[in-house]
C-alpha cells in the first residue's frame, strides 16, 4: 500500500484548480531503471506501462500520437477527455517548489479578467513577493504589462520567468482611474499559503460572538504547522464560528486537508473517517481509509464544538479543498458562500521520470457515507459574486459580509438572494501565483 505521503488531491485546470487546481500526500511510484536511457521511445513505452497499470481510467487511454514534440505533448494525446480535465505534467523543479519547499521564482501576482466591465484585473498578490513590495494590491486594473495590452497578455505573449533579475513593467490603474506604473524585477520568493486570519467580533441571532477567519490558498504539508497556530489561537479566543476562505485554494496534499479538517473536527472528528482512497480495479488492494486525526495525533489544540463551518468558494477552490468539505458533511453543516466549485472527486500519486512528474488521475475519494462524485462541483447556499473592491478579510468584502450574515441569520443576505445570477461567463485567471494547469480559461 502506498504511504500517505505525497498523495495529491490537487485540480489540473491551482493554479490554481486547483484543477487546479488540485491534489493527497503520497510517494511517488519506483522510478524507472536510472541506467536506462531517456530517449523518447523508452520514455514513452515507460509512460505506456505505467499508465495501462495505474491510471484510473486505463481502459480508456487513447493512442499516442507518434508525432509529438515532448512528453507533455505526448501525454497529453493519451488522456480521454472526457472524463479527465485533470491530469497534468511539470518539472521536479516545479514540483518542489510548489509542494516541498515553498519557493519560487517570479514576481508573485494573478490576474483575472472580468467579462462584464471587459478590465483585467489583479485577483491576488502574494504577500512577500516582488510586486507586493512595490504596492501592487488587489482590485488594480491592469492597463499594460511590459507594453502589452490585456487582450494580448490574455492570449499568452508574456513569457514566463524562471530566474531571478528579470524586469517587468506594469501599468496600473486604481479605483479613481489614476495610472502609475511599476517596475518590478523577480526574484526567488516565498509562497505563503495562509494568506492572512483574524478573529473578529460577530453576531449570531443578534447575540455577540467570536468568529474565525482563515484565508488559505494551498494545502501543502509545510503549512500544517501555522495552521495548527491559527486554530489555536482561534480556540483561545473562544471562537464558536469559523469563516474558512478557500476562494483561491486549487488542492494540494490530502494529509494536509485531513489535518486541517481534523483541528476544525475537534473531538467530534477523533479517528472517525476522513475520506477513503478508491484505486482502479488492478489495485484494489490499494483502497484506503484516511481517518481524521485523534487527539494524540494533533500537535494543536483544535476549534472544539463547531456545529457548522462556513467556506467561501469559487470555480477555483477544487480538489483537496473539496475533499475538507466532503470530508466534515457527515459529522457538521458546511455552508458554501461564492460560487460552485470546480468538481474534482479524484486524486494523483505523481511519478518522477526523466526529470518530468507525470500527475496522473490514480484515484477517486469519497467521505465516510461514501459520497463522491461532485465531478461538476458543488453548488453554493449563498451565490455572492468575487469582490475585487475590497482587501480579503475585509468585512465589508461581498463574499465574507455573505458569511458573516449568514451566520447571524441563518440565511442568505439581500445582497445574495439564491435567484442571484453571478456575472455571465466564466472569469478567466492569468498570472503566475497560479500554476499553468489551474488557469481557468
Amino acid at each position: 500500500m502506498r504511504k500517505l505521503l505525497f498523495i495529491l488531491a490537487l485540480c489540473a485546470s491551482v493554479v490554481s484548480c486547483g484543477g487546479g487546481s488540485d491534489s493527497a500526500t503520497a510517494v511517488f511510484p519506483s522510478s524507472p531503471d536510472p541506467a536506462a536511457a531517456c530517449t523518447s521511445d523508452a520514455q514513452r513505452a515507460s509512460l505506456d506501462a505505467w499508465m495501462q497499470d495505474q491510471y484510473y481510467w486505463y481502459a480508456q487511454l487513447k493512442a499516442g500520437d507518434g508525432g509529438a514534440q515532448d512528453m507533455d505533448s505526448y501525454f497529453q494525446s493519451i488522456l480521454p477527455n472526457p472524463p479527465d480535465r485533470y491530469s497534468y505534467t511539470q518539472t521536479e523543479e516545479s514540483f518542489d517548489q510548489l509542494f516541498t519547499t515553498g519557493w519560487r521564482y517570479g514576481y508573485g501576482y494573478a490576474l483575472v479578467w472580468e467579462p462584464a466591465t471587459k478590465r483585467l484585473r489583479v485577483r491576488n498578490v502574494e504577500p512577500l513577493s516582488p510586486v507586493a513590495s512595490l504596492g501592487m494590491q488587489r482590485g488594480d486594473t491592469i492597463v499594460s504589462i511590459d507594453g502589452h495590452s490585456p487582450l494580448e497578455i490574455m492570449e499568452g505573449v508574456l513569457p514566463v520567468v524562471n530566474t531571478e533579475g528579470v524586469a517587468r513593467s506594469f501599468v496600473l490603474a486604481d479605483a479613481a482611474g489614476t495610472q502609475r506604473t511599476l517596475v518590478v524585477h523577480s526574484r526567488f520568493f516565498r509562497m505563503q499559503p495562509v494568506a492572512s486570519w483574524q478573529v473578529m467580533d460577530a453576531t449570531r441571532k443578534g447575540q455577540p460572538i467570536k468568529v474565525g477567519y482563515l484565508n488559505y490558498n494551498q494545502f501543502v504539508t509545510y503549512s500544517t504547522s501555522l495552521l495548527g497556530f491559527v486554530t489555536e489561537h482561534m480556540a483561545w479566543a473562544g471562537v464558536s464560528e469559523v469563516v474558512l476562505d478557500l476562494r483561491y485554494n486549487g488542492g494540494g496534499a490530502v494529509v494536509t486537508s485531513r489535518d486541517l479538517a481534523s483541528m476544525l473536527g475537534g473531538s467530534q472528528t477523533d479517528g472517525a473517517l476522513f475520506a477513503k482512497l478508491l484505486f482502479n480495479d488492478k489495485h484494489a488492494e490499494e483502497n484506503l481509509n484516511v481517518p481524521f486525526d485523534t487527539a494524540a495525533q494533533r500537535f494543536s489544540q483544535p476549534v472544539e464544538g463547531l456545529k457548522r463551518l462556513v467556506v467561501i468558494t469559487s470555480g477555483g477552490t477544487a480538489s483537496a479543498s473539496e475533499m475538507l468539505i466532503n470530508g466534515l458533511k457527515p459529522f457538521m453543516q458546511v455552508v458554501l458562500v461564492g460560487d460552485r466549485t470546480y468538481g474534482k472527486p479524484y486524486g494523483f500519486v505523481p511519478r518522477s521520470n526523466c526529470g518530468t512528474i507525470f500527475n496522473a488521475v490514480n484515484f477517486e475519494t469519497v467521505n465516510a457515507q461514501n459520497v463522491g462524485g461532485y465531478s461538476s462541483g458543488m453548488p453554493v447556499d449563498c451565490p455572492v459574486p468575487d469582490d475585487l473592491d475590497h482587501p480579503m478579510g475585509d468585512r465589508e468584502e461581498s463574499r465574507l459580509k455573505a458569511a458573516l450574515n449568514y451566520i447571524d441569520t441563518g440565511t442568505c443576505s439581500a445582497q445574495a438572494p439564491q435567484s442571484a445570477q453571478l456575472v455571465p461567463g466564466k472569469p478567466r485567471v492569468f498570472g503566475e501565483t497560479v500554476p499553468p494547469q489551474m488557469f481557468l480559461k
